[in-house]
């Protein structure tokens, strides 16, 4: 085929930590991908063998180029118009290598984030204990799954320190892996703990008995393994904190259970007013006005499933301070992985939220690592 230079692009995140992500030139050929970034520019070359999971996609104004590379779910966006003889180039490319062109989407979906906890494993965060780390592969892909600094770039930084951001009352001690056993751990909170509140305004939104509740009731699976990332945070968007854990299930028909009842219409809505419901009530006597809850539409280009809701509330730490607690939770195979955010300009933010969505649901669709 015929080389394509086609330029006018952006990447996320950087190819190097702290590296450029603008303006970029896409060179393809029958070798591989090159990508010639920032200026002065800095070259990357990579052969068409270490690139997975290519998906094109033609927007009204613009286009959009996922790829896993090493591990790693890259975003090139391109703002503009693309000429229609570039993009069928694209296409082929694309086509050719082991990816596809997905078709163009009929309306602007909203942007997501994720959200802290993985769902089925909310009990399991309270009354597990922490096992040493493992050097199983899986844990390796697990650690490989969750938000690292490769998936932010520019001013974003991060922290692990347990109480380093108001996230941290729904997340696991960053970096450190829990090793539950499913046939002893219970996935239902304490009555009167946070999250024990948070379970039982959960079950009432969504309908469902607490013996028949997969999320936070007795019909949950604990998974074999979760850890959770660092929180990082950024002052962009008004300010803005992300983090995410990583979930490793025994049997891939657990995953597939929580899916259908994480389906339901409006489990988004519900998961983040009781996961916000949580949030202040461990920081806060004061029971949290949580009826702005909405469900949010989360765009992904790859195989497997997400679903993500959105509520604002009032920072107690923060005088006035009002925020939007954003939730995203994906599933596939033996997998599920859920991040949260918090954000002031929802709106401002929505490009790059949406990007991490797609890296964590690429990341977890490329993952074939099984417990041995």
């Amino acid at each position: 085929m015929t080389a394509l230079r086609s330029g006018g692009w952006s990447v996320q995140p950087s190819f190097s930590p702290s590296g450029p992500t603008e303006p970029v030139t896409l060179l393809l050929d029958d070798r591989g991908l090159t990508q010639l970034a920032g200026e002065p520019v800095v070259a990357w070359q990579t052969p068409w063998s270490e690139v997975t999971h290519l998906r094109v996609i033609r927007q009204r104004r613009g286009a959009v180029m996922f790829a896993v590379i090493a591990h790693v779910a890259y975003q090139w966006r391109h703002r503009g118009a693309v000429p229609r003889e570039e993009f069928d180039q694209l296409r082929a490319y694309a086509v050719a290598h082991g990816g596809h062109v997905v078709p163009t989407p009929r309306r602007r979906a909203a942007a997501a984030v994720a959200a802290a906890v993985t769902v089925a494993s909310l009990g399991g965060y309270v009354g597990s204990l922490l096992a040493p780390q493992t050097t199983s592969s899986v844990v390796t892909a697990l650690e490989q799954v969750n938000l690292s600094s490769r998936d932010v770039s520019g001013t974003w930084a991060s922290t692990s320190q347990p109480n380093g951001s108001l996230l941290s009352a729904l997340l696991l001690t960053p970096g450190q892996v829990a090793n539950n056993n499913p046939a002893t751990t219970t996935t239902s909170p304490a009555l009167d703990s946070p999250l024990g509140l948070a379970a039982n305004h959960f079950q009432r939104c969504l309908g469902v008995a607490s013996v028949d509740d997969r999320v936070f009731g007795a019909a949950g699976t604990t998974p074999r393994y979760e850890v959770s990332s660092p929180v990082f945070y950024s002052s962009d968007f008004g300010g803005v904190q992300v983090a995410s854990t990583a979930q490793y299930y025994d049997d891939p028909q657990s995953v597939a259970l929580d899916v259908i009842e994480m389906s339901r219409p409006n489990f988004g809505r519900c998961l983040a007013q009781s996961l916000g419901d949580a949030l202040i009530g461990s920081t806060s006597s004061a029971t949290p006005n949580l009826a702005t809850g909405t469900n949010l539409t989360a765009t992904t280009f790859v195989k497997g499933w997400v679903r993500a809701g959105q509520v604002a509330l009032t920072l107690p730490t923060v005088t006035n301070a009002r925020a939007h607690f954003v939730v995203v939770v994906a599933a596939s195979g033996h997998y599920e992985v859920t991040m949260l955010a918090l954000v002031v300009n929802l709106a401002a933010a929505r490009t790059t939220l949406d990007s991490l969505v797609n890296n964590l649901a690429l990341k977890i669709s490329s993952t074939s690592s099984v417990a041995a």
